[in-house]
């Protein structure tokens, strides 16, 4: 017998409650990368300094601080079942006096066309989570509560990469059947992973892509593994289905939210070439259908808008529009012994890793590692002495290569206009709430949110004692030799030790060890992503 609607929304409530995880950024669901990506299909949409963003299934809210805090003038909503995780993220909110964020605890199909327009509206982890009823309610609000030039970003996993992950959910499920408690449930449907990868007959044909499926899913915290595995509905759906339930609702499929995922040529020549001849001349739907296919794609962030927004959406991003977005980036030299002669390895900010033996991307690597966290303009990057040097010719052309390939491999940020870190300041200073925040979560360590720059990404960074006590410094503001002094001060009062834990109470001359250790914790900030410059 099927559950009345209240019902299965108390229990996912009551669920989420108990299992609280953390609130994370997502740059791909950030309004700024949403209107990028939009525009490198041909829709154009509303700037982000002063638009308005609503977030379904917010959690604690830590997708919509980062936003919140970058752009003031913005008008911020989330909304959650979830009372706890919106009491958690509340908290914080006021901690950190932020005006134009409010969180709601209700069920998202309570809201109606009363509650505003939107010019961005987010689904991260919902849609594949709820049943179809609520599927449909997200729709039926994306389609009622957006902006006439408004854009929605709904994440959802797909078939066929989740085939596999299907059998490894329901023999998880089966297995942790009739557990007592949470914590049951979980040791149950993680005992059920050893036989999916250690116990498969040698003649079982599907033990290649199980043994992915654990391997991959063992990498992951007890926190997914209950919201992804073990939840009470999880219904991947293939893409063309998804565009179809979007067409049914009046809403038109722009592209991913990740534009380059959407590119054959992202994959490989092989995957290029097969693909271009069986696609040939099919719709953009199918064509992507195919793609997800080929490279056995498991998880989808599709962009959606209305129909007279859509008329003459781009197949695919247009690569030549890159020259129009501004670009950022921090690598670090990656180079070991397995480097091959004459190429340089690097690292980004993300931990993903690039090889290059393009003279120009390296140009490109080291300008954008020089200027970051601030984004450059394509003219700006044309006009870089180290990038004009490496292209010899003709350095736009040979640039834009350069970034098409970058962008490709997903190894950049980007965005349409000027960000946060661009805007010109008088001083250096950390980014609005990074150490009010990193207090609160140093106090409460069960708060589930995590840290964030204003690229919308996750950050981890960790603070000896003097690097907590400067943190508290800069955030009033000040000059670094202030800060320098305040440090050499607190150390020979005895009110702070050294980072390995000893005291230099009563010592003398520590100014030039409290200079280094402020020059050190600006450069872990600036690579962080958490420190304006003057500019």
């Amino acid at each position: 017998m099927n559950m009345p609607p209240e019902d299965v929304n108390q229990q996912i409530a009551d669920h989420y409650d108990r299992s609280q995880y953390t609130s994370n950024a997502f740059y791909y669901a950030s309004p700024a990368h949403i209107r990028a990506s939009a525009f490198l299909y041909g829709v154009d949409t509303i700037p982000v300094e002063k638009a308005r963003v609503l977030e379904l299934g917010c959690a604690s809210g830590g997708n919509l601080l980062p936003f919140a805090l970058a752009y003031p003038e913005a008008q911020v909503v989330g909304v959650d079942l979830s009372s706890a995780q919106i009491a958690q993220g509340q908290r914080v909110i006021n901690e950190l006096n932020v005006k134009n964020l409010t969180l709601h605890a209700m069920s998202l199909t309570d809201i109606t066309k009363d509650f505003g327009q939107f010019d961005y509206i987010i689904a991260h982890g919902v849609f594949s989570w709820v049943p179809h009823d609520v599927q449909q309610a997200i729709m039926r609000l994306c389609k009622k509560n957006l902006s006439p030039k408004g854009v929605a970003y709904i994440s959802y996993n797909t078939y066929p990469g989740w085939k596999a992950g299907d059998i490894v959910r329901d023999a998880m499920m089966l297995n942790s059947f009739g557990s007592e408690n949470d914590e049951d449930k979980l040791s149950r449907a993680k005992a059920m992973l050893t036989l999916l990868s250690d116990g498969l007959a040698v003649s079982n044909p599907l033990a290649p892509s199980l043994r992915g499926a654990v391997n991959q899913l063992r990498r992951f915290s007890d926190y997914y593994i209950t919201h992804e595995y073990l939840e009470t509905f999880n219904t991947p759906c293939y893409f063309v289905e998804f565009v179809n339930v979007a067409d049914q609702n009046g809403l038109a499929y722009v592209g991913d939210a990740e534009p380059q995922s959407e590119l054959s040529a992202s994959f490989g020549q092989n995957v290029q070439l097969t693909h271009s001849m069986i696609a040939l001349g099919q719709p953009k739907a199918l064509r992507q259908q195919y793609l997800d296919f080929a490279v056995g794609r498991n998880f989808r962030k599709s962009l959606l808008t209305a129909p007279e927004n859509a008329q003459n959406v781009a197949s695919e991003p247009n690569l030549d529009q890159l020259q129009a977005l501004r670009w950022a980036g921090f690598f670090q030299n990656a180079n070991n012994d397995n480097t091959p002669a004459g190429a340089q390895a690097y690292t980004n900010q993300a931990g993903r890793n690039v090889t290059t033996k393009d003279t120009v991307v390296v140009a490109l690597i080291s300008t954008l590692s020089e200027a970051w966290p601030r984004s450059l303009s394509f003219d700006d990057l044309c006009n870089a002495e180290a990038i004009k040097a490496a292209a010899q010719a003709d350095t736009a052309a040979a640039l834009l290569k350069a970034l098409q390939t970058m962008f490709k491999l997903g190894m950049l940020r980007y965005c349409l206009e000027p960000g946060p870190y661009d805007q010109p300041t008088t001083s250096a200073s950390l980014t609005p709430g990074f150490a009010k925040l990193t207090a609160l979560l140093q106090e409460n360590t069960d708060l589930p949110l995590g840290r964030f720059n204003l690229w919308h990404s996750v950050i981890n960074p960790t603070f000896n004692e003097p690097e907590q006590f400067l943190l508290t410094q800069m955030e009033k503001g000040g000059t670094e030799n202030q800060w320098a002094s305040a440090l050499r001060d607190a150390w020979t009062g005895g009110k702070v030790n050294d980072a390995n834990g000893q005291s230099l109470k009563g010592q003398r001359n520590l100014d030039a060890k409290a200079l280094l250790v402020v020059s050190r914790l600006k450069d872990l900030l600036r690579r962080q992503g958490v420190w304006l410059s003057k500019n």
